[in-house]
């Protein structure tokens, strides 16, 4: 398997379009922009009148007062449309994503339920919390395709693979990464010349559609490259991201699963036999990023195979994925009890 992940290294002061992608004969290329030559990125866009009479001082007092009130909210109102979506109030999020849901809800539960196992079998009401979370993430990022053309379902079916990875938790919309980029296929980074179906770096989220979509069409191999990606950029998240933003505890269980993980890593680096795939001993951050993988694709295997190591996964991700329910405390996924 090639390898799957990177962390670029750029400048601090790098944006998000320090990179672009062309095509050389038969290979997609990831690399930065020619000396002199300026970046152009294709990219997506999120998306009275009254009878008239005289009026004393009291009458133009409270009237005069009213159209301050009223221009005020409509400018802080202006304020919050203004602001860029993983920053706006949460209400203000969900309300739009739930104005989106009642348009075009039934053709992305579709579209989830023909690609996602994790979504189909999720029941009514979280299916439905599912969905919304999906929306907002997908309303909350710029897509960029290349060599490719867009299509909705793209968005939503990516979407879903981050809100499946974070879907006990609070906090969901990765806000470190405002950019996900979507290839066609296969890719070859500038640095290293070597093929890559996905990888996370500073400049955003790159993932390669055609794997994306074999990842979950067989999803009992424990290979899912949007799975795999969404896992890193959790974990890359967390540590670069607005700490706020986050549940506090997130990065404190990050650590118990390397204090669970890490001697299970180190045999694997030996050669002792395991359940994962072998690209987990390329580095610790690959084997989090398998582990994932696994975790969703073969939980009852993995939770037989190495009980402590699962179950540091599910205190971590607050999920079990053999559970009908998923989630294991409601309470730190922000769901009210009712």
């Amino acid at each position: 398997m090639p390898g799957d992940t990177t962390i670029t290294p750029v400048t601090e002061s790098a944006g998000f379009t320090d990179y672009y992608i062309s095509q050389k004969g038969d290979t997609i290329w990831v690399q930065p922009p020619p000396p002199g030559e300026a970046y152009q990125q294709s990219q997506r866009h999120n998306n009275a009148a009254g009878e008239s009479k005289s009026m004393d001082t009291a009458d133009l007092a409270i009237i005069f007062g009213i159209f301050i009130l009223l221009f005020a909210l409509a400018g802080r109102k202006k304020k919050e449309e203004e602001l860029p979506y993983a920053e706006r109030s949460p209400e203000s999020r969900r309300k739009q994503a739930e104005e989106k849901a009642m348009e075009h809800g039934a053709v992305y539960d579709e579209w989830l339920s023909s690609y996602n196992p994790y979504y189909k079998g999720l029941s009514k009401d979280l299916r439905e919390r599912f969905l919304l979370r999906t929306i907002e993430f997908a309303q909350a990022k710029e897509f960029r395709f290349h060599e490719i053309e867009e299509e909705d379902y793209m968005l939503i079916l990516i979407s879903g693979a981050a809100v499946q990875m974070t879907f006990g938790l609070r906090n969901f919309l990765m806000d470190y990464f405002p950019v996900i980029h979507i290839i066609r296929k296969e890719y070859t980074l500038h640095h290293d010349n070597e093929t890559y179906y996905g990888h996370v770096s500073r400049n955003g989220i790159y993932i390669s559609w055609s794997h994306f979509l074999a990842g979950y069409k067989d999803y009992s191999d424990s290979v899912n490259v949007g799975l795999h990606e969404m896992a890193h950029a959790v974990s890359y998240d967390v540590f670069l991201g607005l700490q706020d933003r986050h549940d506090r505890k997130f990065k404190q269980r990050l650590q118990e699963f390397r204090l669970e993980g890490g001697p299970i890593f180190r045999a694997l680096k030996e050669g002792d036999p395991h359940l994962l795939d072998d690209y987990a001993t390329t580095n610790f951050d690959e084997f989090w990023a398998v582990c994932v993988e696994t975790f969703f694709e073969n939980p009852e295997e993995f939770r037989n195979e190495e009980p402590g190591l699962y179950q540091s996964i599910c205190d971590l991700l607050n999920q079990d994925p053999t559970r009908p329910g998923k989630i294991i405390d409601k309470r730190i996924a922000g769901i009210r009890e009712t």
